[in-house]
């Protein structure tokens, strides 16, 4: 029985290494599967984080270039808010 054990599983040391890699690496609350899981979700924070840096620059050059030009802040308002003077009526077309 023992003539079919490999070599190096005879010693004891190199036995309790291999367990408690395989303890390590499978079954233990910080084991490889979850390490990769957690290495993912934190690289999608990171890009998310890359992503809502850019639209906050992007959006505080707007509000400077809005403050700046009232010509600008009144075709912001009438584009996206549809505003309009008390003198006007307001069609909004919609192409399909």
């Amino acid at each position: 029985m023992l003539k079919h054990i490999p070599t190096f599983l005879k010693n004891k040391y190199s036995a309790v290494l291999i367990v408690f890699m395989l303890y390590i690496g499978l079954f233990d609350a910080h084991d490889l599967i979850s390490q990769i899981n957690i290495k993912m979700e934190l690289k999608k924070i990171r890009e998310e984080i890359d992503y809502l840096n850019q639209n906050t620059a992007a959006a505080k050059i707007q509000i400077e270039e809005l403050d700046s030009n009232d010509e600008k802040l009144e075709k912001f308002a009438r584009e996206q808010y549809r505003m309009k003077r008390e003198n006007e009526d307001l069609y909004v077309l919609i192409y399909e």
